[in-house]
């Protein structure tokens, strides 16, 4: 895999909507361990570190798991 040496920016095909307007997601990775999210068009960045992400993501996959383990009890009881 090719190392990370200089900032990466690509538009994606993910839009969001920005007032009236729906705008496409760019994201931009950066060498020093973090990656930064904005609106096409526009100025301000949101960046977030390689490891809150990771975090963040471990989190989110982990509270739906449960939730499916607790719906499908719930589904059980009721038979």
């Amino acid at each position: 895999m090719t190392r990370l040496t200089k900032r990466v920016t690509r538009r994606t095909t993910t839009t969001i909507r920005d007032g009236s307007k729906r705008r496409e997601l760019v994201v931009t990775i950066y060498p020093g361990g973090f990656f930064g999210l904005r609106l096409a068009r526009c100025q301000r960045e949101e960046t977030l570190d390689f490891e809150s992400a990771y975090s963040l993501a471990v989190k989110m996959r982990v509270a739906s798991e449960r939730a499916e383990k607790v719906a499908a009890r719930k589904h059980r009881s009721e038979r």
